[in-house]
């Protein structure tokens, strides 16, 4: 009976919620790298300031509803973490959401920093400055 209890509740642990994400976390290093990056001019691929285990970006502007959210993904999705109140992001910033394949991995708050184009990119994305805006830029060949 115990036996039959515990693999029950393993089952429903393990089935429990079909929401994906991470916790949203305020990247200061990003933050400042995007910045710099709008201020000074050039260009720059994504991965090189975001680098990590990720194949796509998803770029929103906030403050976003968590059901806005859930709609530009196309998957329920958590909200919870830095910038975030009651399942909304509350920024006035971009949010940045980083998937591998369709696994949400991770996802950055720039703050109040709303400088990059809202969209879904591939991580070949770069980003190119030109007095003080940025454009998001993918190959050509694609």
């Amino acid at each position: 009976m115990i036996a039959t209890l515990l693999v029950l509740l393993a089952l429903l642990a393990g089935c429990g919620g079909d929401t994906s994400g991470a916790a949203v976390e305020f990247d200061e290093t990003l933050q400042r790298s995007v910045t710099e990056l709008a201020r000074a001019g050039g260009s720059r691929p994504l991965k090189e300031l975001a680098p990590g285990d990720w194949t796509s970006v998803h770029i929103l502007l906030g403050p976003a509803s968590g059901a806005r959210i859930e709609r530009e993904l196309g998957q329920p999705t958590e909200i919870d973490g830095d910038g975030t109140h009651g399942g909304d992001y509350v920024q006035d910033g971009n949010l940045l959401v980083f998937r591998r394949d369709d696994e949400i991995v991770r996802m950055v708050s720039l703050g109040q920093v709303a400088a990059l184009g809202e969209g879904r990119y591939d991580a070949d994305v770069v980003l190119t400055a030109r007095e003080g805006a940025i454009t998001m830029t993918e190959p050509a060949d694609r």
